[in-house]
């Protein structure tokens, strides 16, 4: 087996080849366009945009069943600042929303094509040809999902809370916090999903719009271990049976949650030939194939082309991500924010030996949250927000302690370049 030092130093050396720092300067919502979270913006808003299209990634595989947890509370703040706002936020409801979940699980697909026999994987096969293939999710009738107690922040009107939930306060000019029935927020029974997205408009509001979106949360954990979160996000947006779901009068927003890099792949069979793929030991050396590898993945830029080239407006998409990153402020922002962030210790490909022998090899994390959550770094998605989306774009990191301060910075961004 190849040994540490000697992988080390080829880490090092395709990282400087693959993630140098070559910013994109031109194009729709970059240069002079954007908005800053301080309150102040200079998104070119001349006619503004009827309503909000947001579409969110759940990462699905093994690792991510405390996440999702956290993702189904952590859903409230952002959900609320758009269609239920409290007293203390600067700007006014979005009366038209629509919200779509899909998995970061493509299966073993590439290129847009499913895997086939020949392509090269070695046998056992570990995942189905296209995974969930970018299909908006649904849950069914009478599930379940778990919401902390006396988090949700909330007022008077109780808008803000879950069904059944009540807020602490009675005067909606205070601030609150949601209580659930008895103190205990789990197994809260989701509302009926009729649709396989959620939406309210002004003329059909929906009172359960941030419970619903919760629900959607619990994706599980057994999708693909190869995680192609941005691939998802294209085939989802692309599928003529889900085309309806992008609005040429709203903003667009993609948001990632994941613990791991996006691993989107445009040539399979070079991927699948790959030395850490073939390694006869199984599994050791397979979870370094896409940092490895990169030159066989979707370059960044396809992803900003394809997303701001389903809208004619310049400025309609925004892009955030709750992902693998240091929890430095060089690393977490608004995109144009990040550029020290490619260049941080924490965000190094490093490789390291794990578990006893043979064990398997893999990247050390670029943060940890005690035993809850550990990731890997996100360069790709830290790439993108820098390289092409700029000041319409997101990060925070996913060992962050609460979301909820990422969350309504993301909807201060919606709100801002939807306005």
């Amino acid at each position: 087996m190849m040994e540490a030092n000697i992988l080390l130093v080829s880490v090092l050396a395709l990282c400087a080849i693959a993630f140098g720092s070559c910013k994109h300067v031109e194009g729709p919502g970059l240069g002079d366009s954007g908005s800053d979270l301080d309150g102040d913006t200079d998104t070119d808003t001349d006619s503004g945009f009827d309503g909000v299209d947001m579409l969110v990634v759940v990462d699905n595989t093994i690792s991510m069943a405390e996440e999702q947890e956290i993702l189904a509370t952590a859903f409230f703040p952002l959900v609320n600042s758009l269609v239920n706002p409290l007293p203390d936020w600067s700007y006014p409801s979005v009366d038209n929303v629509r919200i779509a979940v899909v998995t970061s699980d493509m299966g073993l697909s590439w290129g847009g094509h499913p895997y086939t026999e020949g392509d090269g994987w070695p046998e056992p096969i570990p995942c189905s040809p296209s995974g969930d293939n970018g299909v908006f999710q649904t849950y069914a009738t009478g599930s379940t999902v778990n919401i902390e107690h006396d988090v949700i922040r909330c007022d008077g009107s109780n808008a803000q809370c879950p069904t059944g939930w009540t807020c602490s306060v009675t005067n909606s000019d205070e601030i609150g916090t949601c209580q659930a029935p008895g103190g205990d927020g789990t197994d809260q029974t989701c509302p009926d999903m009729k649709a396989t997205w959620f939406e309210t408009t002004e003329s059909s509001p929906n009172e359960d719009m941030a419970f619903a979106v919760a629900c959607l949360a619990d994706q599980g954990n057994w999708g693909c271990g190869m995680e192609q979160p941005l691939q998802s996000a294209a085939a989802a947006l692309s599928r003529s049976d889900q085309k309806a779901f992008v609005r040429e009068e709203a903003l667009l927003a993609i948001l990632i949650v994941s613990d791991e890099d996006d691993c989107s792949m445009e040539d399979g069979p070079a991927m699948f030939a790959s030395d850490e793929i073939q390694d006869e030991d199984g599994m050791s050396m397979k979870h370094l194939a896409c940092g490895l590898n990169p030159g066989f993945l979707y370059d960044i830029q396809h992803y900003y082309t394809l997303f701001t080239g389903l809208k004619t407006a310049p400025n309609s998409v925004v892009f955030a991500a709750i992902v693998g990153v240091s929890q430095v402020d060089v690393c977490q922002g608004t995109g144009d924010t990040l550029g020290d962030c490619l260049d941080h210790p924490d965000m190094g490909l490093y490789v390291v030996h794990k578990g006893s022998y043979p064990g398997y090899w893999c990247f050390e994390n670029a943060c940890t949250n005690g035993t809850v959550t550990e990731a890997l770094p996100g360069l790709r998605y830290v790439r993108l927000a820098y390289e092409e989306f700029g000041k319409m774009s997101y990060i925070s990191s996913i060992c962050n302690d609460d979301w909820t301060p990422a969350m309504e910075d993301i909807a201060h961004l919606i709100a801002t370049s939807q306005q």
